[in-house]
């Protein structure tokens, strides 16, 4: 009796999710595009002084699942990240690696020792039907809230931020496939989700529906600390670092954090904003004062953005568990976020603050309130990593475990 488990990139989540099965003596195969081996991370950090793109790819590499058996589809993703690289990319180059998934999936499902197949959105259904039809148990794995509750919002926010729109529209727009998601839910016998966010989206329209929490972590080995003073109450005060790394979007609520910073005028403080922007190009040209935006970075310099900065900011409107709040606080930055960021388990008043989600005037509060207060940031840094420190991988792969053993 054994799992069939598939993802159609691979990531943090997935691989621990592959080695809880790995480690129960139940996974039949991890299928994944690409999980490199030793082997080939070692030449991808040598190509990576001239390709910075392949030292990147190192961090596919997950030597606990070296031994695992796998499905891997190398060709198509070298084809895909070539063109990637190319800077001819597009969303669609994700769902081309989704039906590859559900391709392979399907097929080895029939092998006989498969008692159960877990997968994730949006690259289930073909698996998922062919499993239902043999008796197999279906898995269904939930990163981010259910598509019907974010359809429920979008609207509000597309009128709320219509100048902030990218010319082309919103990107996830092109290629979602709502009435697949549908599906997907329906034939699920055990949905996971990463947080108790998650979990609520789903029962608001399926209250029926099977849900077991599994919360994503942080690794606290890469993400780490630097030693921060604590101002004197009289000493001048140093220049204060707000940082927000992510896709800056809508949906995670970077046009509203810019708002909130431009009213609420801290005179001695920046705001540093990493990642993609996924937002109009004029919005990006007249960032307010004291604001910043820097495309993505190595994880290296990332690392160093974190440990420059002195509270991490993520107003999100929909996620699932936000990495990068665990990364953040791992680095021992206080954060200020909300409850969509599924990860307000983390937070309290010790280590960071979570406010009303969309509610502007709590968001500039919450910006004035840190920066009255800096001589407190020292004391909520040690409070943030402490947090980090409860929030392991070892606990993800035991909820990962309990929660599908009534299904192999």
């Amino acid at each position: 009796m054994t799992i069939l488990f598939g993802h159609p990139t691979g990531g943090p989540f997935s691989y621990h999710a592959a080695l809880a099965h790995f480690e129960a003596g139940r996974l039949e195969a991890f299928c994944v595009p690409w999980l490199p081996s030793a082997q080939a991370v070692g030449l991808l950090a040598q190509v990576g002084t001239v390709w910075p793109t392949a030292k990147r790819l190192t961090r596919r590499e997950f030597p606990p699942l070296a031994a695992a058996p796998k499905i891997q589809g190398r060709l198509g993703e070298y084809r895909r990240l070539l063109i990637r690289a190319l800077g001819r990319g597009d969303e669609s180059l994700s769902y081309e690696a989704n039906d590859w998934l559900m391709r392979t999936m399907r097929r080895e499902c029939r092998r006989a020792a498969v008692t159960a197949v877990h997968s994730y959105e949006d690259c289930s259904l073909w698996q998922f039907t062919e499993a239902k039809e043999r008796g197999k148990a279906c898995i269904y794995d939930m990163p981010i809230g259910y598509y019907s509750a974010w359809q429920k919002i979008l609207p509000e926010l597309s009128r709320r931020y219509a100048d902030w729109m990218p010319a082309a529209g919103l990107p996830s727009s092109r290629y979602v496939r709502p009435e697949q998601k549908r599906q997907e839910m329906d034939l699920a016998d055990l949905v996971l989700a990463p947080s108790a966010f998650v979990a609520d989206t789903i029962r608001e329209y399926l209250p029926a529906k099977k849900v077991a929490l599994a919360p994503y972590a942080v690794d606290t080995r890469t993400w780490v600390p630097t030693a921060k003073q604590a101002p004197a109450e009289d000493a001048p005060k140093a220049k204060m670092t707000f940082l927000f790394v992510g896709q800056c979007s809508i949906r995670k609520g970077t046009p509203l954090l810019l708002e909130a910073w431009n009213a609420a005028g801290l005179k001695n403080a920046k705001l540093r904003l990493v990642g993609p922007w996924d937002l109009s190009d004029q919005k990006q040209k007249s960032l307010p004062p004291g604001a910043e935006w820097i495309a993505p970075v190595s994880r290296d310099l990332l690392r160093e953005y974190y440990r420059d900065a002195d509270v991490f900011v993520f107003p999100t409107f929909f996620e699932g568990r936000a990495l990068v709040i665990g990364e953040a606080l791992a680095s021992g930055l206080p954060v200020l976020t909300t409850r969509a960021s599924g990860a307000d388990d983390l937070i309290d008043d010790t280590c960071g603050r979570i406010m009303p989600t969309g509610d502007l005037e709590a968001l500039v509060e919450c910006l004035r309130w840190f920066d009255r207060n800096r001589t407190q940031m020292s004391a909520m840094s040690r409070a943030a990593r402490a947090q980090a420190e409860h929030c392991d991988w070892a606990n993800y792969r035991r909820c990962v475990s309990e929660a599908v053993a009534p299904f192999v």
